[in-house]
């Protein structure tokens, strides 16, 4: 389990320095380009840089590679070489959280993870936006996900909050709604 508490401090020194330099948003784009490298699908990435079997030296120079392919801001790459030199590396993706978190509450942002039956057309997915955006007083980003078994509707949670307007949740309502009011059928179900 990472340590939070460490990923919370490199997380807020990096949003500090983005503050400072009016670089948020920079350092945000460049640790969701880094998290792409992490997130490689058939290659550890994270494994190998926190991996203690390899010297330091080594995984120095496998991340000074990554940067150099990545062209990414020069405070980035040495925060990222400071976690590393730091023994931190393996919580590179828990700052990477925080770090968008907090950039996001700079910003205004709130994240919304939202659920539908079928892939959202881009006119839907503006009206889902824009409906959350009316409700929270925030701008929207979306994370989309389908799952076919709410069966149509959409579900949508926004700093913690739940938004169910899926048909299966209407028909379990439904169903529970008329169980309550016949309970001799409440007991055949």
């Amino acid at each position: 389990m990472p340590d939070l508490a460490a990923a919370d401090r490199y997380a807020r020194a990096l949003v500090e320095l983005g503050q400072e330099e009016e670089l948020v948003e920079t350092f945000l784009g460049d640790l969701n380009t880094f998290r792409a490298v992490l997130d490689l699908e058939g290659a550890d990435v994270l494994g190998t840089l926190a991996h203690p079997g390899f010297s330091l030296e080594e995984r120095r120079s496998v991340l000074n590679d990554i940067l150099g392919k990545l062209k990414l801001h020069t405070h980035t790459g040495n925060f990222l070489r400071i976690t590393l030199d730091k023994g931190r590396f393996r919580i590179v993706p828990a700052i990477i959280d925080r770090y968008t978190a907090a950039a996001d509450a700079l910003a205004g942002r709130v994240r919304a993870r939202v659920t539908t039956a079928i892939e959202l057309s881009p006119e839907l997915e503006k009206s889902v936006q824009l409906a959350l955006a009316a409700a929270t007083g925030k701008t929207i980003l979306l994370d989309k996900t389908v799952d076919p078994l709410i069966i149509g509707g959409v579900i949508a949670e926004v700093e913690g909050r739940i938004y169910d307007a899926s048909l299966r949740t209407r028909l379990l309502n439904l169903r529970q709604s008329l169980l309550s009011t016949n309970p001799e059928q409440a007991a055949e179900a």
